[in-house]
């Protein structure tokens, strides 16, 4: 035996390679000293798309195709909002709830701020994807995603959840097609999954389990009235998944409730915080949960019979939130943020479009240095009294810089990060961060957690100043880190007034 030789074993090195990383957890971090976790801020660019054509406007008449309102009457345009990138045809493409839930249209866009309706009905009036009869519903509640395993021009390159509607109300349907915009039912289009379907519902090809997810709403007390109670639902397809063959086979691997550790209830005895339902984004192997949070208040399960005092005031109950949290498994979600009541794009003030509800796309859009957030803002609360609804949802638009999602900075006193040790398998390290105000240095470490000769402290250049998505650090005489490739290292980052958000080894 060699005293004081340390020998690290496959089991504790962690998988960098030349996979980004993302600090939104502890995952790749050994130790830490001075340091907290800060949630990102999004810009809110505004509005960039209403109701604009008449099937998006709530009708006191039946609409030409035979759609009818909803009874009560109330008009949320733009909830249960879809936006995919696709690269093909180089636009957007956007499903969105028209006037009521029972239909849904379609919109696209070359630049992402303006959106154009064309009449893909098959009528060629309206924008609409189906039309929903008398007594037989179609496609609403719906989202859709560009299938990454299937090729251009195939049937099933894109595929949808839906709503199907009458007899099979509240229990979600598949469907796929080849151009986002007409549509096939799996199964015959009947349902492919049980209760329930009548808030968000997704499916996604997730690239690290090798398999596609399906996300809806399930139940935890009451279907309806005043102690209802929701939750969501994360199934995974059990079939190799094969949809065309198996569409039924999915089993269900998590429910995502909030679980606040307050256990605070309403005097009706049901959760004060409930996951009113969830969205899934797989980005650099990290499952990001977009969680649409409702916190219940008098209106929530009233029947719409309970009134508001002032309708143009910001609301803190029976409001819907936008929180996300982070998963490695995609069943165990960070809810942290919810805890802390920190929104990830907040609801606006008084009497701005989105002071009542704000709910994300079911994904989030990377393009070029920006994350494009999408989401549907309205300017009534949960359950609110017709009388109450002064005006319709829009569609907003927010933008975070690329992967600016959670930091992990110090203040005034000097902060340090240690990763836990790995491989280097590439010569150059990128960080993403923010030292406007600040410094910022890096040290490397043998896996023992030794400083490297030509590569510590004191070598360090000093970044001050600074605020880049992939600063490259370097030492006296060291540029890169070409002379330690191959071999097992740790990083430790020095930070004063500054924040870290990912690295990077290329």
């Amino acid at each position: 035996m060699l005293i004081g030789v340390s020998i690290t074993s496959a089991q504790e090195l962690v998988p960098v390679g030349l996979q980004k990383q993302l600090l939104v957890d502890d995952y790749v971090i050994a130790e830490k000293d001075n340091i907290a976790r800060e949630l990102g801020k999004p810009r809110k660019m505004g509005v960039v798309m209403g109701p604009s054509v008449p099937t998006d406007f709530h009708a006191t008449k039946q609409f030409p195709d035979g759609v009818a309102p909803r009874s009560g009457g109330y008009w949320e345009f733009g909830r249960r909002l879809s936006v995919v990138w696709n690269d093909n045809r180089q636009c957007f493409q956007m499903l969105y709830r028209a006037s009521d839930e029972n239909v849904t249209g379609y919109a696209e866009s070359k630049d992402g701020i303006h959106w154009t309706k064309p009449l893909i009905s098959d009528d060629g009036k309206s924008n609409l994807i189906t039309s929903r009869g008398k007594t037989q519903g179609t496609f609403f509640e719906s989202s859709f995603m560009i299938d990454p395993t299937v090729p251009w021009g195939h049937s099933e390159k894109f595929k949808a959840v839906y709503n199907p509607g009458a007899p099979y109300e509240c229990a979600a349907a598949i469907a796929h097609s080849s151009d986002g915009i007409h549509w096939t039912g799996y199964n015959g289009g009947k349902p492919a999954t049980g209760r329930a379907a009548d808030t968000y519902n997704q499916i996604l090809w997730d690239p690290v389990g090798k398999r596609y997810m399906f996300l809806t709403r399930t139940d935890l007390a009451a279907i309806a009235g005043l102690k209802e109670s929701r939750s969501s639902r994360i199934m995974v397809h059990a079939k190799g998944n094969d949809l065309l063959n198996h569409p039924t086979a999915w089993k269900t691997l998590a429910e995502i409730n909030v679980d606040h550790p307050d256990n605070e209830v309403t005097k009706q005895g049901v959760p004060l915080y409930q996951m009113e339902s969830m969205c899934a984004w797989v980005y650099e192997n990290i499952y990001f949960g977009m969680m649409h949070v409702l916190t219940t208040g008098d209106l929530t399960g009233s029947g719409y019979k309970v009134s508001v005092a002032d309708p143009d005031k910001r609301p803190e109950e029976d409001v819907l939130d936008f929180y996300i949290g982070t998963s490695r498994d995609g069943k165990d979600f960070d809810r942290s943020w919810i805890y802390a009541q920190k929104p990830f794009v907040p609801r606006g003030p008084d009497y701005s479009f989105d002071k009542g509800m704000l709910q994300p796309s079911s994904e989030i859009i990377t393009r070029g240095d920006e994350h494009l957030i999408y989401y549907t803002g309205q300017y009534t609360r949960h359950h609110s009294p017709p009388a109450a609804r002064k005006e319709s949802g829009k569609v907003g638009l927010a933008i975070l810089p690329l992967d600016r999602f959670i930091s992990q900075g110090a203040g005034d006193k000097l902060g340090t990060i240690t990763t836990k040790p790995f491989v280097l398998e590439g010569d150059t390290l990128q960080v993403n961060v923010d030292a406007g105000d600040g410094r910022f240095y890096a040290e490397i470490l043998d896996a023992d957690g030794e400083p490297i000769p030509g590569y510590t402290v004191n070598e360090a250049r000093i970044f001050g100043g600074v605020d880049q998505l992939r600063l490259e650090p370097w030492w006296k005489g060291q540029k890169d880190l070409s002379s330690l490739e191959g071999k097992t290292i740790r990083l430790k980052f020095y930070l004063l007034k500054a924040k870290v958000y990912a690295f990077q080894i290329k």
